[in-house]
């Protein structure tokens, strides 16, 4: 396992964390955990990643279609409307902080979640990837959606339904 540290810095003109070295980093390796401190450097917001990741194989990195997966196709349906769920609130919550989405939870750790629901912080940090400071800073707002949507799933159905009795 390696680390590798990127200072991000806020755009003034854009309002966003300019993350293209990120994005390329990505390509051919297995982000295992990316934490994030943020701080004000002369004046200017910016986010410092330590990321934590393996190399993939060589041929894994041949294109960025070779790297991503698809994680949703791996569920079933109550699992793949928990994925959207948090797909969505996932990206709200990223657009409000300033930050790419997958700095929150990357679409690995959503399927997990989609999966394996946690019902507690300790079974949250059990997730590859959530480690102390995700679950300090988002935890209990992904525990509160995760039981949300598992009591609101009875409350969705009639919304989701084509039948128009009445």
């Amino acid at each position: 396992m390696k680390l590798k540290i990127f200072t991000l810095r806020l755009d003034p003109a854009t309002g966003k964390f300019d993350d293209k070295d990120l994005a390329e980093f990505q390509l051919g390796k297995d982000m295992i955990e990316v934490s994030e401190h943020f701080l004000v450097h002369e004046k200017t917001p910016t986010l410092v990643l330590v990321v934590r990741y393996r190399e993939l194989p060589d041929g894994a990195h041949a294109s960025p279609e070779a790297v991503r997966k698809d994680w949703r196709a791996e569920l079933d349906d109550p699992g793949k409307r928990i994925y959207d769920e948090m797909r969505l609130w996932r990206g709200r919550k990223a657009k409000r902080e300033g930050m790419p989405p997958y700095l929150i939870l990357n679409n690995r750790e959503l399927a997990e979640l989609a999966m394996k629901r946690p019902a507690s912080l300790a079974m949250l940090r059990e997730i590859d990837g959530i480690g102390e400071a995700k679950s300090a800073r988002w935890g209990e707002e992904i525990l509160a959606l995760l039981a949300g949507l598992a009591a609101g799933s009875a409350a969705q159905k009639p919304e989701s339904s084509s039948g128009g009795g009445g």
